[in-house]
């Protein structure tokens, strides 16, 4: 094993052992599928809520995987993303339709300033 396959096998194994995903790793896993039209990407950690509008009152439901799907984008609350996007989505729970903020879904860079662009329709 040279210099470099070491070196990118010591970082692979400490983000595996502390739990952590590349911010590459994570950009590449989100898109928007061009046949279902869905963006799927990573979030955070389970149990997040779904929100019947796009402001956090009112939990319809709960993500309880950390890989999903959203059907769609709008504008609501800033949130502590430091933007006013957030996506639709149905909760994993209940299977109500709802909302949560941009901050919790692990999109690429500028892609939450807007979705439309990569191919996610508005809501």
């Amino acid at each position: 094993m040279n210099k470099r396959q070491v070196i990118a096998t010591t970082i692979a194994t400490a983000f595996a052992l502390f739990g952590l995903a590349s911010p590459a790793a994570s950009a590449e896993a989100c898109g928007v599928d061009p046949h279902d039209g869905r963006l799927h990407c990573t979030n955070d950690q389970g149990g997040l809520p779904v929100f019947h509008e796009p402001r956090p009152v009112d939990a319809v439901d709960y993500l309880d995987t950390t890989q999903s799907w959203f059907t769609c984008w709008t504008r609501g609350e800033l949130h502590p993303g430091g933007n006013t996007t957030w996506y639709g989505t149905v909760g994993d729970r209940f299977g109500a339709f709802g909302y949560v903020p941009a901050s919790v879904v692990h999109t690429p860079s500028g892609f939450d300033a807007d979705p439309s662009k990569y191919g996610l329709r508005r809501c």
